[in-house]
């Protein structure tokens, strides 16, 4: 009886495992995708990102000792799951398919590539600019939350009765 369970079970899934088989193909607009993010440089732009990251970790005297676990603990994040399926979902639902394609046409252009190469470090350059800005007028900040903060004091204190 077991036997024939076993039998019977068998050629259930196999009856079923096209069905199955075919449910977990990705759609043409998530292979559009995933082709796009490989292009970009894949799951290691992100762990090429986190490296960039361990410059912060190596200036902070008090992180700078744990670099190595800071490294190893990335290395596990992004060793695990599937990474590049996420990202894709992400580009899935900003951009169409057709557009998802001719992203990835331009980036492997030699003009593409240049800009996957290049853009990290204007994006940092970039935001250092603002940062630097944003210092260069802090002190008008800090005046202008002063004055915030007490015109909404005065709004927050009741007059007695």
């Amino acid at each position: 009886m077991l036997k024939r369970t076993r039998s019977i079970a068998l050629l259930v899934s196999l009856g079923l495992f096209p069905l199955f088989a075919h449910a977990a193909e990705p759609s043409s607009h998530e292979v559009a995708a995933r082709h796009l993010v490989q292009v970009c440089g894949g799951t290691g732009s992100a762990e090429a990102g986190a490296e960039a990251m361990m410059g912060m970790i190596r200036d902070n005297p008090e992180l700078a000792p744990y670099e190595d676990v800071f490294r190893a603990w990335y290395k596990k994040v992004f060793a695990g799951g599937d990474l590049e399926g996420e990202i894709a979902k992400v580009y899935m639902k900003y951009f169409k398919e057709q557009e998802l394609r001719d992203l990835a046409a331009f980036y492997e252009t030699p003009l593409g590539r240049k800009a996957i190469a290049t853009l990290p470090q204007v994006m940092k350059e970039g935001a250092d600019i603002g940062m630097a800005r944003a210092k260069e007028h802090e002190s008008e900040l800090v005046q202008m939350l002063d004055a915030a903060k007490a015109e909404r004091q005065k709004k927050t204190v009741k007059p007695p009765n």
